[in-house]
């Protein structure tokens, strides 16, 4: 019996660390990043495609830009200024601008310039320009 408890607890283990969270530090996520596409799933099923970019400055400001290509839109481009931390390896940003409310968005994978950063109910596509 005993032996058949070890490969069980094996693999309790690596399903763990599988689903653990990517340490950020502020170098991993300093410069432009495009965000590709927004899902409130982590596989990115019914994702919506986003004109975003967020540029990450090392003052502690994020700096977001959309681009809306709807011709019905009100606004054609939309710029706004968060604050910004690296704390215990996540991003820690401002919910909306002009709030003092922070959010940690915690980094699910980071491979090279691709990064899924998963905030409060939105998991965001990124890619590093």
């Amino acid at each position: 019996m005993q032996i058949l408890k070890f490969p069980a607890l094996v693999l309790m283990l690596l399903s763990f660390s599988a689903a653990a969270e990517v340490k950020l530090t502020q170098a991993d996520v300093l410069g432009t990043w495009q965000i590709d596409k927004e899902s409130a799933n982590k596989d990115g099923s019914n994702a919506r495609s986003s004109n975003t970019t967020w540029t990450i400055k090392q003052d502690g400001t994020i700096e977001g830009l959309t681009h809306e290509s709807d011709s019905h839109a009100r606004i054609d481009n939309l710029k706004a200024v968060l604050n910004y931390s690296i704390q215990d390896g996540k991003l820690v940003k401002q919910a909306a601008p002009g709030r003092s409310k922070m959010e940690a968005c915690e980094a699910i994978e980071k491979n090279g310039n691709q990064m899924i950063l998963k905030c409060q109910t939105v998991y965001f596509f990124m890619t590093k320009k």
